[in-house]
């Protein structure tokens, strides 16, 4: 019974170290095997290298509508949305001071009257007729001010974009203004430029706008107003991106994101940025062999790059697996590749 216990016991003993062996074998021939990377070629496409800013829009002309003295709101004729035209009433505030400015006004314009009749028939002294006329002219601008801060009016002709007081409530200089009236149809997007993006630019850039509510959707603008010196306090510069809004597709006040065309290439060389190692590396596929290449790049994005040197068209790149690789391993090609 013991040798039949010894017997059995070494046959498994034989069987295990026969399994160790197979597995000594098989790792042996895996470190043997080929690299497996994934491989592309390069594609030809229209690439842009561009400065990117950001901002609410704007009405091309915006405005907020606000006496310049305080008082209540007697009357408003408009809601938002309303189109107006140069001239039109908008608000009309309480009437307290114009009535004793009006008044003042009357006085002073009857007075001036006499006096003019009399000085022209050279019945008073020109000093009498002066200060007639000097009092006329300071109580006509006082009342034209009051008048002015009593009805206002649209300064030109635009849409009611924003409505933030009612009828009633009392307004104080200083405060948000009563109604915004903006030109819709064209509007701006102010934006401010540090100093290394400013000498890239010009006036006349063309712009590409994205609204994140319209993802799908590019809108074009054109940069203007560039200034040509930096705020003092910030240093920045001030300029505006014009859209065309013909379509009303954009509302004013809404945050986007606008690119500036820097540099735009219609037949740029392009690989993934994953490719590119330590910013001039690429390796090719040649008869099975990984393959180093000093490559020069141009315009890089987020995603893909400019190769302008180093590169040609039709040849199998590495896009993924290229890190640690040396020049002349062996690999194995996976992924699309154009034929």
């Amino acid at each position: 019974m013991k040798k039949l216990f010894l017997l059995m016991s070494m046959i498994f003993a034989l069987v295990l170290l026969s399994g160790c062996d197979s597995n000594s074998g098989n790792n042996k021939q895996f470190d043997k095997e080929d690299i497996v990377v994934k491989v592309t070629t390069p594609e030809i496409r229209t690439l842009e290298r561009f400065a990117s800013f950001s901002g609410r829009l704007e009405g091309a002309k915006d405005v907020m509508i606000f006496p310049q003295m305080p008082g209540t709101i007697e009357k408003i004729y408009v809601e938002v949305g309303d189109k107006v035209g140069v001239g039109r009433l908008l608000v009309r505030m309480a009437d307290e001071t114009l009535k004793q400015t009006e008044a003042q006004y009357n006085v002073a314009r009857q007075t001036y009257d006499r006096m003019k009749a009399l000085h022209d028939d050279s019945l008073i002294a020109p000093q009498n007729y002066d200060q007639a006329k000097a009092g006329y002219q300071a109580a006509k601008a006082g009342y034209e001010r009051v008048l002015e801060n009593t009805e206002l009016r649209a300064p030109f002709a635009g849409t009611i974009v924003g409505k933030y007081f009612n009828e009633h409530d009392t307004y104080a200089p200083g405060r948000r203004g009563i109604l915004r009236l903006a030109k819709t149809k064209r509007l701006k997007l102010p934006i401010k430029v540090a100093t290394g993006d400013y000498p890239k630019l010009r006036e006349g850039m063309k712009a590409h706008v994205r609204l994140d509510a319209l993802p799908d959707t590019i809108f074009y603008g054109e940069l203007v107003n560039l200034s040509p010196g930096a705020d003092p306090i910030t240093g920045l510069f001030d300029a505006d991106i014009i859209l065309d809004n013909s379509g009303n597709k954009l509302p004013v006040g809404v945050f986007v994101e606008a690119d500036i065309i820097l540099r735009s290439v219609s037949n740029a060389l392009t690989i993934p940025r994953s490719a590119v190692i330590s910013d001039s590396i690429v390796f090719v596929v040649e008869s099975g062999k990984a393959r180093r290449r000093v490559v020069q790049t141009g315009i890089v994005r987020l995603d893909i790059v400019e190769v302008t040197d180093g590169l040609a068209p039709g040849e199998v790149v590495i896009s993924e697996g290229a890190l640690g690789l040396k020049n002349g391993m062996a690999v194995k090609a996976t992924g699309e590749v154009a034929q």
